[in-house]
């Protein structure tokens, strides 16, 4: 089966016999989980940041600091752990601003959230869902087109080594 990618500014689409609208604007309540999904969303732990973790403990353990290691390997488990637990917050954020119809747009249901997700994973690609979420996170794009930059450049003076 062959997944289907909605186009954003048409702001609606259908997906298991469902209509889905996509708002510019959150209630209250919405908004106040946006605000954390933000920064769950924006320091999302990444392959890169994972290894870094590691090697930050292992740099303790030779250096004989085993609570400090002892915490960051911790903090790595943990990391890892609630992956399991919920859906990527990308996608979460964008259920808050992607509703039913009949939907009540000033609440917050978890449960609606993780039952539109898997609608959705079912028929649709992901990426317009990610270019949504990273268009929320104020500053987000930038910031990962600098991180980008930065590690090219890593890349190139270390391969020039």
């Amino acid at each position: 089966m062959e997944l289907r990618t909605i186009n954003l500014s048409e702001k609606h689409f259908e997906c298991g016999g469902r209509n889905f609208n996509i708002y510019d604007s959150l209630s209250f309540v919405r908004y106040r989980e946006l605000q954390k999904l933000n920064l769950e969303f924006g320091f999302s732990a990444t392959f890169i940041d994972i290894f870094e973790n590691v090697r930050k403990a292992m740099e303790l353990m030779n250096k004989v600091q085993f609570v400090d290691a002892a915490v960051t390997l911790h903090n790595i488990l943990s990391g890892i752990a609630s992956y399991d637990d919920k859906n990527d917050p990308a996608l979460r954020m964008c259920a808050l601003f992607i509703n039913e119809d009949t939907e009540d747009v000033t609440t917050f249901e978890e449960g609606k959230m993780r039952e539109k997700i898997e609608c959705w994973s079912k028929e649709l690609d992901v990426l317009p869902f990610f270019q949504l979420a990273a268009n929320l996170v104020p500053g987000w794009i930038s910031a990962s087109q600098d991180i980008s930059r930065a590690g090219t450049k890593e890349e190139k003076q270390e391969s020039e080594a």
